[in-house]
């Protein structure tokens, strides 16, 4: 199998991107590769689209400029099921590194705790059937700029009769420097993107009702706090999320609620 690789570039970290130049290069993979860098300035769904437009294979890999595969055999194993006619997507785990998040400042530490686990991204490391992606339209660029466009795309592809998905033991580590007032800024721009979600897809959004409650000041708090981590944060940490949460708790309800009024992501 032949496959194109699609990285959007936007003030990438250029030692992360050698890595990942690095990894890719040493893949054991027997089909052809191609490896496209959109750098046109494009949010991140119009810089797939662009990236989509331009492959010349029949497998798109979606690959973030800060995830580095973790084995050379990454691409084999994320391709592999894509081989059975019914398999339409490949998923790949994505992993925070302990070593990097444990360099963040306390309130970057605090609200991103919540990923230092593996997990399941449906677009920062995954592969796809081209036509498929051709069939649905692509990601849609005019509602989801850079957030909230992944599981637009996934609840779309899901309508696809007999959709079939895989989940092959494959990781990537996510290399994404956090800092306290630029992890408040993604919580906004996520929430922004959940809340457009919500009011295009309703029930169809998976954990919608859980957005819904953490949109609503106050009473969504609890659910904030439930990703608070003794183990890993420590006592004094942990005390300090509790008030971090409520504020957190307002973010969200603004960002959730200016997208679901809008019907699109904004910020």
């Amino acid at each position: 199998m032949n496959v194109s690789i699609i990285i959007p570039i936007y003030n990438p970290d250029r030692k992360i991107l050698k890595e990942i130049d690095r990894s890719l290069k040493n893949q054991k993979f027997s089909g052809k590769v191609e490896i496209i860098k959109v750098d046109k300035g494009l949010g991140l769904a119009d810089s797939f689209n662009y990236g989509i437009k331009k492959a010349k294979y029949p497998i798109i890999v979606t690959l973030h400029q800060d995830c580095i595969p973790t084995s050379n055999d990454w691409l084999k194993k994320l391709v592999e099921p894509l081989k059975k006619k019914e398999m339409i997507c490949s998923i790949s785990q994505v992993e925070l590194p302990y070593k990097l998040w444990n360099k963040f400042d306390i309130i970057a530490k605090i609200l991103s705790v919540k990923e230092q686990k593996v997990l399941v991204s449906f677009e920062k490391a995954s592969a796809y059937k081209k036509s498929a992606l051709l069939k649905i339209g692509l990601f849609d660029g005019k509602k989801f700029r850079t957030a909230g466009e992944d599981c637009d795309l996934h609840i779309k592809l899901e309508e696809i009769k007999n959709f079939t998905e895989a989940f092959p033991q494959t990781k990537v580590l996510h290399y994404h420097p956090h800092k306290g007032y630029t992890r408040f800024k993604k919580e906004y721009q996520l929430s922004n993107g959940f809340g457009a979600l919500v009011r295009i897809y309703g029930s169809k959004n998976p954990g919608w009702y859980i957005g819904l409650i953490k949109s609503i000041p106050i009473i969504g708090w609890p659910v904030f706090l439930t990703s608070i981590n003794i183990k890993k944060l420590g006592i004094r940490a942990s005390l300090l999320a509790i008030p971090l949460y409520l504020l957190v708790n307002f973010i969200y309800s603004y960002g959730f609620w200016k997208g679901f009024i809008a019907k699109k992501q904004q910020v």
